[in-house]
């Protein structure tokens, strides 16, 4: 038994290395279908980028092609041209030149032209391969795109051209050349680690044609260790190989040193373990006790945010109550007013009428001052009773054409228009609307008042368009006038009560309410009013109505 226990050590040392052999070996297999599998993987990662890189740009050149000749009139020029080309050369990386080819194949344009100019001019058989002016040919012939095969190109390294013909009214107007560098395009496509742990090379009719970097003679005898894919995309077929460098799999026969030496460790590494163990179960106490106080955390503060919200709700609830408390003001002290202003009205008719000449000029100017101020005045507090009555004081909605409406306040504001010589063209194809039919002609006709109003004193033509146009599949009027115009500054400040344009205070006067009511209206009627306008040059108003379905 002694004897046993002096040798036990060596017996388990020959037990344990036994096991770590074979451990060793096991996993220099396992290790050997991990580097094949991520060969595999990697090698399919590059045949879709390659493929998808190809395809798009061959698919940006088909779309660059439709759109070039899909405008009416058709419009073949350089410009345009080097427009489309400067376009797909920055946003689509893999393009090494794109030019443009007349019929008889002179190249006419080219992007880049910057170190491409000696190529401007030159016929495509002065190319230094025959096969791209083969190429050229076969496009033209069967008005069909072509690939050559790759050459060496002019400007340096093997790569293709591609032609696509464009044909317009049934006649050749030109081709299209794109032209790739095959390292331009492995080099878009390669990610960094897969560069530094292959070596990869594409082939093309057995002929190589890219390589990351040339392999060692020592290389050779991994040859067995690799893996192939094919690549297609249109015009062209590669086949790519991919074999493990030395930093993924290493050459020798002693691999994974480290796992022979598992076994004399054996018990400080299991000991190793149970430290490692331990310490991953103390890391998932504390991941547990942190989620813990996560979502107390986040309960404490989903009750803060719906306390939050209640309150919110209260104050709005108070601001709806005080608006429509001011609203109520607004329409009792309007409705108020009205009577001083009738009675001022009314003792000025009979001063005129009791005294008649005996008014002296002086009296006289100033009782049509007082009455002009009492006509504004009126003005005012009636456009002030109807922004009160809107949403207060309803009707029922209809559905009527807009023309009809539309026609109706033009022959209301004849006498404004033909005072200005204003032309007012209106759209045949206005639409059915659905809303209160005064409510909306109160917008019709504020809308064109200012039109009138501000068209300006010296327009040698004043216009003025009423008309439909379709954003977003939603029905948009305008209203379109070449008048003095308005500021962006003001744009939004003009739908509130009181506001006025500087300028607009020169020209005309107003109450400073009427859009204030267009808004208030359209937003009743559950759309939107906006414009666009430059000083000098017009103003465009834009509002939306909700249809009947809605």
């Amino acid at each position: 038994m002694a004897y046993f226990r002096k040798f036990f050590p060596l017996i388990a040392f020959l037990i344990f290395g036994s096991g770590a052999v074979l451990l060793w070996q096991n996993q220099n297999k396992h290790k050997q279908r991990l580097v094949v599998r991520h060969m595999e993987t990697s090698s399919e990662q590059i045949r879709i980028r390659v493929e998808g890189l190809m395809n798009a740009r061959m698919a940006s050149l088909e779309i660059l092609a439709d759109r070039w000749v899909e405008r009416t009139p058709p419009d073949f020029s350089q410009k345009r041209f080097l427009e489309f080309a400067e376009n797909f050369y920055t946003h689509y990386p893999g393009f090494t030149r794109i030019n443009w080819i007349d019929p008889e194949g002179v190249v006419r344009w080219v992007f880049p032209r910057k170190s491409n100019e000696d190529f401007i001019g030159n016929m495509v058989y002065e190319h230094l391969n025959s096969r791209v002016w083969d190429a050229f040919q076969e496009a033209g012939k069967h008005l069909k795109y072509v690939a050559t095969p790759c050459t060496e190109l002019i400007q340096g390294g093997l790569g293709f051209h591609t032609f696509r013909p464009l044909i317009y009214t049934g006649r050749v107007q030109g081709y299209l050349n794109g032209v790739f560098q095959v390292k331009r395009v492995m080099d878009t496509c390669l990610a960094k680690n897969i560069l530094t742990e292959f070596w990869i090379s594409v082939y093309e009719a057995d002929r190589r044609i890219y390589t990351n970097e040339e392999q060692s003679p020592s290389n050779a005898g991994k040859r067995n260790l690799h893996v192939l894919r094919e690549i297609r995309f249109p015009g062209k077929t590669w086949q790519l190989e991919l074999s493990p460098k030395a930093a993924l799999y290493p050459s020798g026969l002693v691999r994974n040193p480290w796992l022979l030496a598992f076994g004399m460790f054996i018990s400080a590494i299991l000991a190793l373990l149970l430290h490692f163990l331990n310490h991953r179960m103390q890391m998932y106490r504390q991941a547990r006790d942190h989620a813990l106080h996560e979502v107390s955390e986040r309960k404490r503060a989903q009750e803060a945010l719906k306390k939050n919200e209640k309150k919110l709700e209260a104050l709005l609830k108070e601001l709806a109550a005080k608006n429509a408390e001011l609203e109520t003001f607004i329409f009792s002290v309007s409705h108020d007013l009205k009577t001083p202003i009738v009675t001022i009205e009314g003792f000025m008719g009979a001063l005129r009428e009791d005294f008649g000449n005996l008014i002296p000029e002086d009296c006289e100017r100033y009782l049509n001052y007082i009455g002009d101020a009492t006509q504004k005045m009126e003005i005012l507090i009636n456009d002030l009773l109807e922004l009160s009555h809107i949403g207060r004081l309803t009707v029922k909605k209809s559905e009527f054409p807009l023309a009809d409406l539309m026609e109706e306040v033009i022959a209301m504001l004849q006498p404004q228009i033909e005072a200005k010589g204003v032309q007012i063209t209106v759209s045949e194809d206005l639409p059915l609307v659905y809303g209160e039919k005064k409510r909306l002609a109160q917008v019709i006709e504020n809308l064109l008042s200012n039109a009138i109003k501000y068209i300006g004193k010296e327009n040698p033509s004043p216009q003025i368009e009423v008309g439909l146009q379709e954003q977003d599949d939603q029905k948009v009027i305008f209203v379109k006038d070449n008048g003095i115009g308005i500021e962006k500054a003001y744009f939004e400040k003009i739908f509130q009560v009181f506001q006025r344009l500087p300028s607009a205070k020169k020209i005309e006067q107003g109450t400073g309410i009427g859009l204030a009511i267009v808004k208030r209206v359209i937003q009743y009627h559950g759309g939107k009013v906006w414009l666009k306008s430059e000083p000098g040059k017009g103003a465009t108003f834009f509002f939306t109505l909700k249809n009947k379905e809605a």
